[in-house]
């Protein structure tokens, strides 16, 4: 799991003092909650350490969230940015609140798209409107970003305080940075709710937990009264009059703030007989236990501790746990001050004893900036970009941020081919081509050396900044660049191969060739020098060559039945090209007088130029055989026996010999 340290450590002392007095104002018994959520495009991204989308997992968890919500409360469901690309003025009140209203909501819930802009105070303004004077009411606004249509969130918030003093606002953030979240602490500030800011969908699921219980919206739940809107408990100091229970809270170090980051925690009895009493996160925890003895574990990220706690039955119990970590933020770049690389690996090794690293990785992963929660201790972290590698020994210490910040001096590099003669990168070629890239290495075979290759149709390469040698390739035709890399550079290229496309079929007889004869084609190169550049098993071949000269032939299997042709390809045309191949079948027999006495028998056939083209020891081979004239022998028990025949395109007959 992902946490931003940095945000956490500058906001704790802001979000502790945000009070919840919506239950100094109640006035009925059955609260009204519109739920408002961000429908802008930018929701279908992610947070770190999260596959899904920032819109899938929301819905997915306010789903859930709103089942445990009694029916009388009086439920709406609003949104913005999820109708049109580009409009302000999008926001929208979907369902309108009102009792027993779960399946209206979770049925648009299912289906809203995330589509557009994000006109967040608009939307806010419409909730509240649809809210209107009810009393207590609650908005729970999930976004993922501030109002990026020019709107004062501060300003409407403290507008739809002086309308309705009953109405609180909560907000709960996706990953927000400091920034952002100040700007947003206003709108739950003057209306007296709380500010979350949820880096995962754990702290989504944690956040939404707390505003239930906050707002008492489960089932048997009552208004919260103002000593319950004090600070949520921490383990040094528990709620005045506070019942008696196990209050849990953690921190990274034994004098740091305690952590609002959900935590996972875990509680079994001491015995261990009766399993997991709870595994849940929180940021903290208060578990009503019977009096006894407990093991408590607390988790965040890759740190953890343990401790035995003895619960009293007539006192609160509280228990801070001591996670002794701290935080490590990564990034790498490639150059100095650039935007982080987006396919670089990043790796986490504890270093052991002798100072090296560990031979196996705690942490690898390619997010462009993550941070993760490390016991204290040393580490050697490592960025690897394509070609490239730097490590550095980093030392994390209890409750303290950390970087690792390095510049790989990389560029990248992005190639495709057009089969014509001057490049184009309105048409590029989709397949059969492969990019190969070479640096000059004095000790290798023509002073080159291969550093990449991809037979993607648009590969990309991140690669040290120097100069390289590009070839695309296809069957037949090439094309060269030498390309410059400099640090952060991106070069695109598009390699004009001057492709002449050549497309075979072949006839056998005017007929096509039985698939029990398979066909082979090959293309070979008469000038400047004679070379093969291709060879294709099928009943047809496309090829992609370079203009030239050529000499192709077509094989039947491993009979002699074959056929060739020479042909001229100019660039940028096709050339289609039908091989007609002629051939006859022949089946061998002995002759009924000389197959009484024959026993086992071995034949061959011979060409006129002496070239055995059949041996076999069936009785009556078939064989198929080029137009020609060819010698049979037979070896049996007696004297030998031959016979000379010829063979006529077409035909099918049968050669007895001993007659």
């Amino acid at each position: 799991m992902t946490i931003r340290y940095f945000a956490i450590a500058a906001s704790l002392a802001a979000l502790s003092v945000a009070s919840i007095s919506s239950g100094a104002r109640a006035a009925d018994k059955d609260p009204t909650v519109m739920i408002l959520l961000d429908g802008s495009g930018s929701m279908w991204g992610r947070v770190d350490g999260e596959r899904r989308a920032k819109f899938d997992f929301s819905r997915e968890i306010l789903a859930d969230a709103l089942t445990r919500i009694r029916p009388e409360v009086r439920l709406g469901f609003a949104s913005f940015g999820h109708r049109r690309k580009g409009n302000c003025a999008d926001a929208e009140v979907i369902v309108a609140p009102a009792a027993n209203n779960l399946e209206q909501v979770l049925t648009p819930l299912a289906k809203i798209n995330a589509t557009g802009k994000g006109p967040l105070v608009r939307g806010l303004r419409a909730a509240a409107a649809a809210v209107g004077d009810a009393s207590p009411a609650t908005i729970v606004l999930i976004h993922d970003d501030v109002d990026n249509c020019g709107q004062d969130v501060c300003a409407a918030a403290s507008e739809i305080a002086a309308a309705n003093p009953a109405l609180t606002v909560h907000t709960i953030g996706l990953g927000l940075d400091e920034a952002k979240l100040q700007q947003m602490s206003c709108a739950p500030r003057l209306t007296g709710g709380k500010l979350f800011n949820a880096q995962d969908a754990a702290g989504l699921s944690a956040s939404l937990d707390r505003i239930i219980k906050l707002a008492h919206l489960e089932p048997g739940g009552e208004l919260e009264t103002a000593a319950d809107a004090a600070p949520e408990p921490s383990a040094a100091q528990p709620p005045p009059n506070a019942e008696p229970g196990l209050y849990l809270s953690a921190g990274l170090g034994a004098k740091s703030a305690t952590l609002d980051s959900p935590v996972r925690w875990r509680i079994t009895k001491a015995d261990a007989k009766s399993g997991v009493i709870r595994d849940v996160r929180r940021s903290v925890l208060v578990e009503k236990l019977p009096a006894g003895t407990y093991e408590v574990e607390a988790q965040l990220g890759l740190a953890s501790a343990r401790k035995t706690v003895d619960v009293r039955a007539d006192a609160p119990t509280p228990v801070r746990l001591n996670l002794d970590a701290g935080v490590l933020k990564m990034v790498a770049r490639a150059t100095k001050g650039s935007a982080p690389l987006q396919d670089a690996v990043l790796t986490v090794s504890p270093l052991g004893e002798n100072g090296k690293p560990k031979p196996a990785p705690i942490w690898i992963g390619r997010e462009a900036q993550p941070e993760i929660v490390l016991p204290a201790g040393d580490y050697m972290v490592t960025a690897e970009s394509g070609q490239v590698r730097q490590e550095q020994t980093i030392k994390i210490e209890p409750a303290t941020g950390t970087t690792f910040d390095t510049a790989l001096a990389v560029g990248r590099l992005e190639l495709a081919a057009s089969p014509g003669t001057s490049p184009d990168p309105a048409n590029v070629m989709q397949d059969g081509v492969t990019f190969v890239v070479y640096q000059d290495d004095p000790y290798a075979p023509q002073g080159r050396r291969e550093v990449a290759r991809s037979a993607a149709p648009s590969p990309a390469f991140t690669l040290p900044a120097r100069t390289y040698y590009v070839t695309a390739e296809t069957d037949g035709a090439q094309a060269r660049e030498q390309i410059a890399i400099g640090p952060g550079d991106v070069v695109r290229r598009v390699l004009p191969l001057a492709v002449a496309k050549l497309e075979l079929s072949a006839t056998l007889d005017g007929a096509p060739p039985p698939p029990s004869l398979p066909l082979v084609y090959t293309v070979s190169q008469t000038a400047p020098e004679p070379r093969e550049v291709a060879r294709k098993g099928g009943a047809e071949a496309n090829l992609n060559l370079s203009a030239g000269t050529y000499r192709l032939e077509a094989a039947l299997g491993t009979t002699n039945v074959k056929q060739s042709t020479d042909v001229t390809l100019a660039a940028g045309q096709t050339t289609k090209v039908t091989m007609r191949l002629q051939a006859g079948n022949i089946s061998l027999k002995i002759a009924d007088g000389a197959a009484a006495n024959a026993g086992d028998v071995f034949w061959e056939i011979k060409d006129e130029q002496g070239h055995a083209l059949l041996r076999t020891s069936q009785p009556q081979p078939t064989v198929v055989l080029a137009p020609g004239r060819y010698v049979a022998t037979l070896e049996t028990r007696g004297q030998p026996l031959s016979a000379a025949f010829e063979v006529q395109a077409g035909e099918d007959r049968t050669v007895e010999i001993g007659g």
